[in-house]
């Protein structure tokens, strides 16, 4: 009897020792959890950081261009009424630069003359300034037509702008 006590000593361990591979099984499968949950908020964390660059890049984008268009030039052309049968084409800049060689035209034949065409171009339009061109209308003039703009920024870069217009 004290023959299988001893054989049995060997080979179940004691109380204790089990308590200690239980406490030591638990120790492990926290770990692997807290690693799984580690790992999964760093990835996180990883997408959180590349949408902050993201957005970081695309405010500075948006800053750029905004700085890119205080610096630019921007004429428009309207079709105005000034009294009975007498009519304007009123050509500005509001843009935020001096716009150099700036031209104003129909475009095709709508049966509307600009009477003062040597006031063109217009050697340099400065931000927030204008000039008016007289025009005269025919029986039988398009009512709607297209307004082209043309002018050049202070480095010879050239820039179009097509408006519709009518004769109100």
């Amino acid at each position: 009897m004290e023959a299988l006590s001893k054989t049995l000593q060997g080979v179940v361990p004691s109380i204790p020792d089990w308590g200690a591979l239980f406490v030591s099984g638990i120790s492990l499968v926290i770990a692997i959890i807290s690693l799984i949950k580690s790992s999964k908020a760093q990835r996180l964390q990883n997408q959180v950081n590349e949408l902050e660059l993201k957005i970081k890049q695309n405010e500075l984008d948006r800053i750029a261009k905004e700085k890119e268009a205080e610096s630019l030039a921007y004429v428009e052309a309207r079709f105005i009424t000034v009294g009975k049968g007498k009519h304007r084409l009123k050509v500005w800049n509001s843009g935020n630069a001096t716009a150099y060689n700036v031209t104003a035209r129909f475009d095709g034949d709508v049966g509307i003359m600009i009477m003062d065409n040597e006031k063109q171009p217009f050697e340099e339009l400065e931000a927030r300034k204008s000039y008016e061109l007289i025009l005269v209308t025919y029986p039988g003039s398009s009512s709607k037509f297209k307004i082209i703009t043309e002018w050049s920024d202070v480095n010879g870069k050239k820039y179009t702008k097509t408006q519709m217009g009518d004769i109100s």
